[in-house]
């Protein structure tokens, strides 16, 4: 296990997010005197975009699903980090003075969420990086304004007085999602895979009113990089990187689950 004073390897993660149906994430509202009530995350240029936060948000609470499923505290867990931390906050006055050699303690009593995704004591190892549009040139328009309205609960129907607009990605769009972890175990790194078939195969969704139909893709080109010593200074002179094998990073988290099962 290595912490940030050294670095032991660098994965990479490349993808297409590619949208079946239209997307709505970004800011809560429009300052323009015309907008929408709800205006979907542009960049300088105009152009839609997903942050960096709300991938990984999507991502964590999955792989949170899928650790306390498997429940095998204190090597494969994962905390509720609102109700129940992994670290209370009463340590909180420990770390001024104990903060060096307190670290690595820490981190082991951290749960497997946290020292990925990070937690109030440590910086995640995980870092999402905003999602670019990559095919805006293809679609016929980028984004699109759409109809809500509030229902009343006792009649089943349109509230009078309560309607908005919302904005959204239409269909089709492509985005070029990135990761980057940082010392992780190749287990930790086939994780954070087991997460992203899921995604390849149309399970998760992105973004608001997933349960509307909105948010809903899949993602394609998956591939993995990897830095480590035998290759740092290639990847710091020309920026290359070696291909890892995704299959391989799977396989770790197979044999650490079912290492972890016997144990129990």
């Amino acid at each position: 296990m290595t912490l940030f004073d050294t670095f032991s390897s660098r994965h990479i993660v490349h993808a297409v997010l590619v949208m079946d149906t239209a997307l709505a994430v970004g800011a809560r509202l429009s300052l323009e005197p015309t907008g929408t009530d709800m205006p979907v995350a542009k960049g300088p240029d105009g152009r839609p975009f997903i942050p960096g936060s709300s991938i990984k948000g999507v991502v964590r609470a999955h792989a949170e699903r899928l650790l306390r499923t498997w429940d095998r505290p204190p090597r494969l867990w994962a905390c509720d980090p609102l109700g129940d931390p992994c670290l209370p906050r009463q340590r909180d006055s420990r770390r001024g003075e104990e903060r060096g050699q307190d670290a690595r303690e820490l981190f082991e009593a951290s749960c497997t969420a946290c020292r990925l995704f990070g937690s109030q004591w440590f910086a995640g190892r995980l870092a999402f990086k905003d999602a670019l549009l990559l095919n805006g040139a293809e679609l016929p328009v980028l984004t699109q304004v759409r109809d809500g309205v509030g229902i009343d609960r006792d009649l089943g129907a349109a509230h009078s007085g309560i309607k908005y607009d919302f904005e959204t990605v239409v269909p089709g769009a492509r985005f070029g999602v990135q990761i980057v972890g940082e010392n992780l175990e190749d287990w930790e790194a086939g994780l954070l895979l087991a997460v992203l078939r899921l995604w390849q195969t149309g399970g998760i969704a992105i973004g608001g009113k997933s349960t509307r139909g909105t948010g809903w893709g899949r993602l394609d080109e998956l591939r993995v990089q990897r830095v480590d010593r035998g290759n740092l200074m290639d990847y710091l002179l020309q920026g290359t990187a070696a291909e890892d094998d995704p299959a391989r990073l799977l396989a770790a988290f197979r044999s650490r689950l079912e290492e972890v099962s016997r144990d129990a």
